[in-house]
Order: structure tokens, then C-alpha cells, then sequence
């Protein structure tokens, strides 16, 4: 069998991504039967999300390994993030969408554990998303 490049699970932007994603399709459809289904592992997303987020605040990136990808958000071609004279930066890198999928995705669980009746998780990711907002204005 051959393929053209092995399967690689770098992105930084995918778990915020998913958690964003489920929320927008609870909004959407009302399907809460299908989000508490997925409830556990949004709230461990979240858990990684926030453990990712720390020192600095800001979900970042760096190649660990010589074959892993350089870029690790959906711009994931080696030209794609500069500093503007042109230089390649080495990381760790935090791309700005990235930090406004953090957001979305915390106020997207504020809202659905809300509706789970859940107010300290709620409480807990709207600081988070406010924090977030804060940061990265």
C-alpha cells in the first residue's frame, strides 16, 4: 500500500476545534442527548485545552521531533507563519486563531453546561473565555 505522507496528529487548533464544533452543533440542533454522549471527552478536551494554555496563558506550538511539522495550525506549510522581515520563528509559536478557537470553544461549554445544569463548570470556562479575551487583547 503506499501513501504519500503517514498519518500525523499535530494540530494545535483540532481539540479547540472539536469543542467548538459540538457546541455550535448543540445550538444548532438541540441534540443534547448526543452531546451528553460526548460530554466526557468535551470536558477532557477542555482539560487539555487548559493544561496546553499554560505558562503563558496562550494555546502554543513547537516541532518536539526533527520529522514533525514545523506549522501546526490548518496553515501548515513552511512558509505559512513568518515574522514579518521574513525570518521563521522557533517556536513556541501561538497563532491568534487558535486563541479565538480557545475562546469560542470555552463560552460554547459555559453555555451547554448551563444547560446541564452545571453552573460551576459554566462559571469556571466563561472565566476561562474571558481570560483568554483579555490576553489576547
Amino acid at each position: 500500500r503506499e501513501l504519500p505522507f503517514g498519518r500525523y496528529y499535530g494540530g494545535v487548533d483540532t481539540t479547540p476545534l472539536y469543542i467548538h464544533l459540538a457546541c455550535a452543533y448543540a445550538d444548532r440542533t438541540g441534540d443534547m442527548a448526543f452531546v451528553d454522549s460526548l460530554w466526557p471527552s468535551l470536558c477532557a478536551a477542555a482539560e487539555w485545552t487548559e493544561e496546553a494554555s499554560r505558562p503563558t496563558g496562550f494555546v502554543t506550538y513547537q516541532r518536539a521531533a526533527e520529522s514533525g511539522l514545523s506549522n501546526q495550525g490548518w496553515k501548515d506549510s513552511i512558509d505559512s507563519v513568518f515574522h514579518a522581515d521574513g525570518r521563521v520563528p522557533k517556536g513556541p509559536i501561538a497563532l491568534v486563531e487558535v486563541q479565538g478557537y480557545v475562546f469560542a470553544a470555552f463560552r460554547g461549554l459555559a453555555a451547554l453546561a448551563r444547560r446541564r445544569s452545571e453552573g460551576d463548570r459554566a462559571d469556571h470556562w466563561d472565566s476561562r473565555a474571558e481570560a483568554m479575551r483579555a490576553a489576547v487583547e
